[in-house]
């Protein structure tokens, strides 16, 4: 069944209670922690891995062939160095962003999860009072969900 009313393939269609978290996140961050954002998924993907070590093989054999940079090779660790201190603050600021985008999320969920819970209760009361109204003995049904709802 498609969410949206058609018969095509199912879109997810936003709640108005449940606000769009990704989208919150998204406008709050700054042009920098975009970019150091960018970066830091950028590094952090396998394909960063076997490029940084496929840059390695090349450095070290075309500085032993050529002299240019012999080993204990000098100029590379100067250089690996630099990247890596400032990759060490671009990760730190991404990290961040990622931990505030949690938080966000955490507290929609629990603001999602306590209507639901609400809502769940209401049906429940509706229910027992159709119930009672048609006759049906309710005592062993309303016992019951009270001892769920003290379970917590």
């Amino acid at each position: 069944m498609s969410t949206n009313g058609s018969s095509g393939p199912s879109t997810f269609t936003m709640h108005p209670l449940a606000g769009d978290v990704n989208a919150q996140h998204q406008d709050q961050l700054s042009p920098i922690e975009k970019t150091c954002k960018r970066i830091a998924d950028a590094t952090g993907a396998p394909i960063a891995l076997i490029l940084a070590i496929i840059i390695q093989f090349i450095w070290i054999t075309f500085g032993v062939l050529t002299k240019f940079d012999p080993f204990p090779f000098v100029f590379f660790l100067t250089i690996s160095n630099v990247i890596q201190l400032i990759l060490i603050f671009v990760i730190a600021v991404a990290q961040r962003q990622s931990s505030q985008h949690d938080e966000l999320r955490a507290e929609a969920d629990h603001g999602s999860i306590s209507r639901l819970l609400y809502h769940q209760e209401l049906q429940e009361a509706l229910l027992l009072a159709i119930a009672e109204k048609t006759g049906i003995d309710t005592k062993d049904f309303a016992q019951y969900a009270k001892s769920l709802a003290s379970q917590g």
